[in-house]
């Protein structure tokens, strides 16, 4: 197949018009800190878009919505910080409760891509999300109590 046959505006299978490509530009990795709010925008609306998809295609492939409903914990962490080994000790003790705790070194690429979405700008931060992924509540640069956090999480109930 050539070039123009990939390119073509016919489909090569049923031979319709309405052609559509879609690529996968990959291969660098970026901090977001600096982008601005459409930027910052646009990538919320890649992730709305995706679980739009998720809840779309449920029905079809048997992807349970219900385990994607429960709220989780996610703490944001690194090496160096001094008082990140209370917030990974807290986060094992609610883990032990029974709660969902994803755990996020900002060292990594998933770990600050994730923190950039939260807009994590010091360690530790503990943020609480719904099924949605959005913030119910935030402990930026401190470890709350173990009381605090169940208490955020009975509210938002």
């Amino acid at each position: 197949m050539s070039k123009e046959d990939i390119l073509s505006n016919k489909c090569p299978h049923c031979g319709s018009n309405h052609v559509e490509y879609i690529t996968r530009v990959t291969g660098f990795f970026s901090k977001i800190g600096s982008w601005n709010k459409g930027k910052i925008a646009e990538l919320r609306d890649r992730r709305s878009a995706i679980e739009a998809n998720r809840t779309m295609l449920s029905d079809v492939v048997g992807f349970s919505l219900e385990a994607q409903k429960t709220k989780k914990i996610k703490l944001f962490w690194k090496n160096s910080c001094p008082r990140c080994p209370e917030a990974k000790a807290l986060a094992g003790k609610l883990a032990e409760k029974g709660y969902s705790v994803d755990y996020y070194n900002i060292e990594t690429t998933e770990g600050l891509a994730e923190a950039s979405l939260h807009g994590v700008l010091a360690t530790p931060t503990m943020v609480l999300v719904d099924g949605n992924d959005e913030e119910i509540a935030a402990w930026r640069g401190a470890t709350p109590g173990f009381s605090e956090v169940e208490g955020a999480i009975a509210e938002n109930c």
